[in-house]
């Protein structure tokens, strides 16, 4: 397994835009996949937030999460977040997203992160306590239920 950032592979963003829209972004009214592109390639940073980092397996890109700013606009006060977490449905259960995981945890730490925020759906959270996460609050976001959930360095 290959772990890179987007910065160095910046023409998969269009194989990630496909997946962010398939998944998540074609259930929200009026998006596109030219915008979901747009928000993709506005991660392609190495030493700073947003970031994005990939797996690769076989020079094959089969994952990506990210290291976001805001991303949600119900809580500007939650500021990093752990997000786009994606693996390709032929690879699952092969522990790449525990991979990711720790590999966007480790940026965060080198630059100056201090507690890391995500928001999942029920059947996720158990992966995210396993990774130090532990709930907060849930939420509604597209009219579908998260557990928001954050994760301190120092803990």
């Amino acid at each position: 397994m290959e772990i890179s950032l987007l910065a160095d592979n910046p023409q998969e963003s269009k194989v990630i835009a496909q997946w962010y829209y398939d998944e998540w972004a074609s259930i929200a009214p009026d998006m596109t996949i030219g915008q979901v592109h747009e928000k993709v390639a506005k991660a392609i940073n190495r030493d700073q937030v947003p970031l994005t980092v990939l797996a690769h397996q076989n020079n094959k890109l089969v994952g990506v999460a990210e290291l976001k700013f805001r991303e949600n606009k119900n809580y500007p006060e939650y500021e990093h977040w752990l997000g786009g977490i994606f693996v390709n449905p032929d690879y699952r259960g092969q522990g790449i997203s525990s991979l990711l995981i720790n590999e966007v945890k480790e940026h965060a730490i080198r630059l100056g992160v201090e507690c890391l925020h995500l928001q999942c759906e029920s059947h996720n959270v158990a992966l995210y306590k396993k990774h130090g996460f532990n709930v907060l609050h849930e939420a509604n976001h597209c009219q579908i239920k998260v557990a928001i959930m954050r994760w301190l360095v120092n803990t």
